[in-house]
């Protein structure tokens, strides 16, 4: 991690391996209160049920069924259950060697109000490219992530044969889930917003053969304005967007069982052959090799 005044740059989205070092979902009575303190890992902290008063480095927040609380190490912070509750906790690292767990028990510092009201929250942010950072607000509600965090605490629990492995990938999983959140709440660019037409059609027909004239129409513009507008928004001209974004259906036509023929067909290739190859060239593999995998 980088650290800057009052900022900590954690990893590129692409670097991040996590590891769960603990996780629990439990019942909790009326007035019990964690902290204040400091622990030794990140910690995601989400509400099922009842109402909980938060303090990160001095935001304060009540929040409430369905919301969510992240704050890293070395942030003072503390936990007031205003009503009796449940809540699934999650202590991770970004970026980890191992994927097994440590317990943070040992690690956790208790510290005084004066710790609290002097200090102040660091603001955690991931690299998504050469120039953008996306920051991870303190808190946050993302609606459908309570099966994700459930299969985390259940593979925490049983600790089944891969389990530390598998709890990486959930995590990785949760991790985008709140990516994904925070880059579909951000207004659209005046640039982007230009070219969302084209986008929504693609998305809408991947099958069709789309012209670039055809998609800079949509947009009303010349189809050279249009084709330096789009990779400039998108990172890739129209005609290898599309492809992309067959590919993309591709996969979920091979995992649902169906043939390689009828997807083929169904996403607008003349042939088999020629679908195979765009698969391979966007993938680095066959279509029957991804399914095995």
């Amino acid at each position: 991690m980088e650290r800057g005044e009052g900022e900590i740059l954690i990893a590129a989205l692409e670097e991040l391996q996590p590891t769960v070092n603990f996780a629990s979902h439990a019942f909790i009575e009326a007035g019990t209160v964690f902290g204040p303190r400091i622990n030794p890992d990140f910690q995601f902290f989400h509400l099922l049920s009842g109402r909980a008063a938060i303090v990160i480095g001095g935001d304060a927040r009540t929040i409430g069924p369905g919301e969510s609380a992240l704050y890293g190490p070395d942030c003072p912070h503390s936990i007031t259950i205003l009503e009796e509750a449940v809540f699934i906790g999650i202590h991770f690292q970004f970026r980890h060697a191992s994927p097994v767990p440590v317990h943070p028990a040992f690690n956790i510092h208790y510290c005084g109000e004066g710790t609290m009201a002097e200090s102040r929250r660091y603001v955690y942010k991931l690299a998504l490219g050469a120039d953008e950072k996306l920051e991870l607000p303190p808190f946050m509600t993302i609606a459908g992530i309570e099966p994700t965090l459930m299969r985390i605490v259940k593979e925490y629990m049983n600790e089944q044969p891969g389990y530390a492995m598998l709890l990486r990938s959930l995590m990785t999983e949760l991790l985008l889930l709140m990516v994904r959140h925070r880059l579909a709440g951000r207004p659209k660019s005046a640039e982007q917003s230009k070219i969302e037409p084209a986008l929504q059609a693609i998305h809408r027909e991947p099958e069709k053969n789309w012209t670039v004239a055809e998609l800079a129409a949509l947009c009303g513009y010349h189809a050279i304005y249009f084709s330096s507008l789009f990779r400039k928004c998108t990172g890739d001209n129209p005609k290898q967007y599309l492809i992309s974004q067959r590919i993309r259906k591709a996969k979920f036509y091979l995992l649902s069982g169906e043939k390689m023929e009828a997807i083929a067909e169904r996403l607008g290739y003349t042939s088999v052959h020629y679908f195979s190859r765009n698969f391979k060239e966007e993938t680095g593999l066959t279509p029957t090799e991804f399914k095995q995998q």
